[in-house]
């Protein structure tokens, strides 16, 4: 498997299967990223059914966290069989949870807690949502946190393509470089010129091309090793107040760009697989193959 698509299917993501987007609208998941969460949706279509998808996920990405909505209506699908079916066959390997809309009594709801929770033994929590959105997202917001949704790193990181890019003058001389991942916090790339970049090497006005968004931040050097592409340079975002981060108006900017990014690497994934049947129905995924 090459460095770049081991990278993309290592990290921690979350799905939410057959969300209520009236409930829970896909906005929402920008403004998780800034909190370290990376989340998807995953819709029902008649091309590849849900049990297949649920199966190709956890096969790809294996540290994953799946919620599903237990008020959406899919053909064939009864969710108390099915995730029973799931936590059984899978066990501690897969982390589960749903989501449902609030119950009219108390004990419906304590019926659905026991179910879910102590008779099927999902992990990720029984989750009622509210009939207002703007109270649902503090609801996943900490439902995510509960469970450990960041992973490993506090800021998710964007991997790139060839249509990201930067450009800054050091020394009097203009210098390009293309970018290989970046977050909110930081940033990597390598600098196809020779470029004399000293150790912790502030620049000032760096102009960024992220798949046609433009915005300009200040940097400083933060490490450097090499890669399979040459010499890669990380580099660590700084503010106006000369403090870690970015201003909170390229900030804004930013984030969509990089939901916009990870969505397209990590749904290419899944849609290579989810519209193949043969690859689909195959145990072994082709590209994973060592």
């Amino acid at each position: 498997m090459n460095p770049r698509l081991a990278e993309i299917i290592a990290a921690r993501k979350t799905f939410f299967i057959t969300p209520d987007q009236s409930l829970f609208p896909e906005n929402y998941l920008e403004e998780y990223l800034i909190h370290g969460f990376e989340t998807y949706f995953i819709e029902n279509d008649k091309a590849c059914p849900i049990d297949k998808k649920v199966d190709i996920i956890r096969r790809v990405f294996r540290d994953s966290i799946l919620f599903f909505n237990i008020d959406a209506s899919v053909p064939g699908i009864g969710w108390p069989k099915f995730i029973a079916q799931i936590q059984k066959s899978y066990g501690d390997s897969i982390l589960l949870g749903v989501l449902y809309t609030k119950r009219q009594t108390l004990e419906e709801r304590l019926a659905l807690e026991k179910y879910y929770l102590y008779d099927i033994g999902i992990k990720c929590g029984c989750v009622q949502l509210e009939y207002r959105k703007k109270t649902n997202f503090g609801i996943i917001e900490k439902t995510l946190y509960a469970n450990q949704a960041m992973g490993r790193r506090k800021y998710v990181r964007a991997l790139c393509g060839n249509n990201c890019g930067l450009i800054f003058t050091l020394a009097g001389k203009q210098h390009n470089g293309i970018i290989y991942d970046i977050s909110l916090s930081h940033f990597s790339c390598t600098i196809p010129d020779d470029c004399a970049l000293a150790e912790h090497e502030k620049l000032h006005n760096i102009q960024f091309n992220i798949k046609g968004l433009h915005i300009r931040a200040d940097a400083v050097l933060f490490m450097k090793r090499v890669s399979g592409d040459g010499m890669l340079y990380i580099f660590t975002f700084i503010n106006s107040q000369n403090e870690n981060g970015l201003d909170i108006f390229v900030r804004q900017l930013l984030t969509p760009k990089l939901y916009e990014i990870m969505s397209e690497n990590c749904k290419s994934i899944l849609n290579r697989l989810f519209y193949k049947s043969d690859m689909a129905n195959n145990q072994s995924l082709p590209f994973m193959k060592k």
